[in-house]
């Protein structure tokens, strides 16, 4: 076979293939077309006469946990009918909510702050004036509620003047401390609860 004859048929041969993959291409875009997608979502905005703090529900049984500030928050909700679930204030009663697939907003009965995200939050402590008046040591801690921190307060010399455990009911609660019998100057105040640990400086003046 002559060189010429075979890149004729060559050149032929790949012209059909263009011209099948060209004729089959428009069948592979008509069925991608007719693929169902995913379930979309969509914003829910929610009212919710509670306290500002992260709250948790169910929708559709998938968890979600999302932040109430002024009583309004946002969930992330299917395109569709759904059930939103979550644990009233007191604790113990399971609210459930039909939402249909058309509401936009939603009025929701006072519900639990989520102890799961309580319990992530960071610890953190500071002491409000310094230098102290009227030999009163005031500490902001930060934290999960329900706990109790140390709080011990020791002079320069590293003699401990107070050394207590306090209660947290909050996320940020204040504790006061009496030093007023104990001789002036630097004193410090060292917070701790679990793994946590902060000691802070403070001016004990007139």
């Amino acid at each position: 076979m002559t060189l010429e004859r075979r890149k004729f048929i060559q050149m032929t041969a790949m012209g059909l293939a263009t011209v099948m993959s060209g004729i089959a291409l428009p069948s592979l875009a008509k069925q991608k077309q007719i693929q169902p997608l995913g379930p979309g979502t969509r914003p829910l905005s929610i009212t919710m006469p509670t306290p500002d703090g992260k709250y948790q529900f169910l929708v559709d049984g998938k968890k979600q946990v999302i932040s109430i500030t002024g009583e309004k928050g946002n969930l992330q909700i299917p395109d569709h009918s759904c059930i939103i679930e979550y644990t009233g204030e007191d604790g113990t009663t399971e609210l459930s909510v039909y939402i249909d697939h058309e509401t936009t907003d939603s009025y929701l009965h006072p519900g639990m702050p989520s102890k799961d995200v309580e319990a992530e939050l960071e610890w953190d402590a500071v002491l409000l004036g310094n230098p102290i008046r009227g030999g009163k040591v005031v500490a902001s801690i930060t934290g999960p509620a329900n706990t109790t921190p140390e709080v011990e307060i020791f002079d320069i010399r590293g003699n401990t003047l107070i050394k207590e455990k306090v209660t947290k009911s909050n996320t940020t609660d204040q504790f006061t401390f009496d030093v007023q019998p104990y001789a002036k100057g630097m004193l410090l105040v060292k917070v701790s609860c679990e793994e946590f640990t902060k000691t802070l400086k403070v001016m004990h003046g007139n």
